[in-house]
């Protein structure tokens, strides 16, 4: 179930609903379609003007009101979480996860959630310093996608940067909490790295996307083929297609012409 769902349904108490109101996602749902049919009753589809009305069946009201109090046993909560989520819809990927979980490195002081660390000591003790992030104000950021890169990386990326490893994908609810005078995205040289890279851009004008001087000696030695698996393989986003941003388009033009890509990891070797 969905919030859209649990919307409807919950009209249903009260109101009659429009077809040319009602989503397809609703007409689709298999508990809707169950109680609308001819044999259940529970919801009841009159024909008005070129269209219909969906209402309760008031005769049937106790059924419907059983139903949803066992489909939604916490309706008015409000989901902040993933426990908070299986509570309404007994589903915690519905949750729209609002923690920002943060790995950050460095040898330089930094305002992390109002507050002042220095991050060298962080990182000399412990290797990085972890928070749930609510803002961060640094003078130069960079973003490293993966975890082994993102432990390594001062050894590839000038020092002067401040290194970030997020806990999931480079998003608006990370970016929004960021400030930055100049980003640096580190990552896999493919469609994925591109679209991460466009997304720090668009929130931070001085963005650039690092690109090594031997990229092509390693390309050439160490790509990998780009797996055209439905649910692991790459897709170029919108934004990367028809971005005119020129180390996008080299990078796509490997992509696209050899169909490989070159893991970041590649740039740690004999090191």
């Amino acid at each position: 179930m969905t919030e859209t769902l649990l919307k409807y349904f919950q009209l249903l108490k009260t109101e009659k609903l429009l077809s040319s109101q009602v989503p397809k996602t609703l007409l689709e749902n298999n508990d809707f379609k169950n109680m609308s049919d001819s044999d259940s009753k529970i919801i009841i589809k009159t024909s008005v003007g070129r269209g219909y009305v969906y209402e309760l069946n008031e005769e049937k009201r106790q059924v419907f009101e059983n139903w949803f109090a066992k489909k939604f046993p916490n309706a008015d909560i409000e989901v902040t979480d993933r426990a908070s989520s299986i509570a309404k819809f007994k589903d915690s990927k519905k949750s729209k996860e609002k923690s920002v979980i943060v790995f950050l490195k460095g040898n330089k002081q930094v305002q992390i959630n109002n507050e002042t660390i220095d991050l060298q000591e962080y990182t000399q003790k412990f290797g990085f310093f972890a928070c749930v992030l609510a803002s961060l104000k640094t003078e130069k950021l960079c973003f490293v996608e993966n975890k082994e890169s993102f432990l390594q990386a001062e050894k590839v990326i000038s020092q002067d940067c401040v290194f970030i490893h997020s806990y999931g994908r480079i998003g608006k609810n990370l970016l929004e909490k960021i400030q930055a005078k100049e980003v640096l995205v580190f990552s896999d040289y493919d469609y994925i790295g591109l679209n991460e890279y466009l997304k720090c851009k668009s929130i931070f004008e001085n963005t650039s996307f690092f690109v090594p001087e031997n990229y092509d000696l390693l390309f050439e030695q160490y790509a990998k083929e780009i797996t055209l698996n439905r649910k692991k393989g790459q897709k170029a986003s919108k934004n990367v297609l028809t971005s005119q941003d020129k180390t996008v388009l080299r990078i796509c033009q490997d992509l696209q012409t050899k169909q490989k890509f070159l893991e970041q990891e590649s740039l740690l070797i004999n090191l």
